[in-house]
């Protein structure tokens, strides 16, 4: 995702959530920094993952203005033109 950001930075807000059980913020915010994300980073919970039926690291879902997940791929799915057209920016 990291090359495919400049196609994307000011346009929509990206956040990725880290699915893995016992990590915490400052280990993931120390990790964006070493991989030089430019990006907020955050944690989620079971109930999170169950409320958005995440089973699979690398999930991708996209959510619009009113709230509506209007896409979602697993690992290794989507492309980012894919993505910049479901989003509106291509």
């Amino acid at each position: 995702m990291k090359e495919a950001w400049p196609s994307f930075e000011g346009k929509v807000a990206f956040i990725p959530l880290d699915i893995a059980p016992g990590s915490n913020v400052t280990e993931l915010h120390a990790f964006a920094d070493v991989q030089g994300y430019p990006w907020p980073v955050g944690r989620s919970d079971l109930p999170m993952l169950d409320a958005f039926d995440v089973t699979i690291q690398s999930t991708k879902i996209v959510i619009d203005s009113d709230g509506v997940i209007i896409y979602r791929a697993g690992y290794g799915k989507g492309t980012v033109e894919e993505w910049g057209k479901i989003i509106g920016i291509y």
